[in-house]
């Protein structure tokens, strides 16, 4: 498996974006998702990353740095392929993203995600991430939980 940068006009991002759009629109309402888009991609701020074979991105996620106090980025878009599930495949792309954070000295970690998605909770959980209060533009309600981690400089 290859690990490959994710490009706004690339296939095999588009579908594995579409493949995401589809899977979190089945289990929350729309109006609850805030994903990064494909046009986002090409941003200063985004480091998106995936794994690459021959069925294309098998997994990926990005992170996004924010600006203000304090200072963090969000993990975004992370997603395994379902024939890929169980090979440790989303902690290998957190492991990355987390060591890029750390390397660009970026103090705080946060995410949302959704209260049907337990193993991806489980596995935040298992990387250090609590449980927090909503930030930036999102509202706070029962369709997310929101976590975050610090990271040691």
């Amino acid at each position: 498996m290859q690990l490959v940068d994710l490009k706004p006009n690339d296939q095999d991002v588009i579908n594995v974006f579409a493949d995401i759009d589809r899977l979190i629109n089945s289990l929350y309402p729309v109006a609850t998702a805030q994903s990064l888009t494909l046009g986002e991609l090409d941003k200063p701020n985004v480091y998106a990353i995936g794994l690459k074979n021959d069925d294309g991105i098998v997994a990926c996620g990005a992170i996004v740095m924010q600006s203000g106090e304090p200072s963090y980025a969000e993990v975004r878009r992370l997603y395994v392929n379902p024939s890929y599930r169980g090979k440790g495949l989303s902690r290998r792309i957190m492991q990355i993203l987390l060591h890029y954070a750390g390397e660009e000295e970026i103090p705080l970690i946060r995410l949302e995600t959704g209260p049907k998605q337990i193993e991806s909770i489980k596995l935040y959980e298992n990387l250090g991430f609590k449980r927090c209060g909503c930030f930036g533009s999102y509202q706070d309600n029962p369709q997310s939980v929101f976590m975050e981690l610090g990271l040691s400089q």
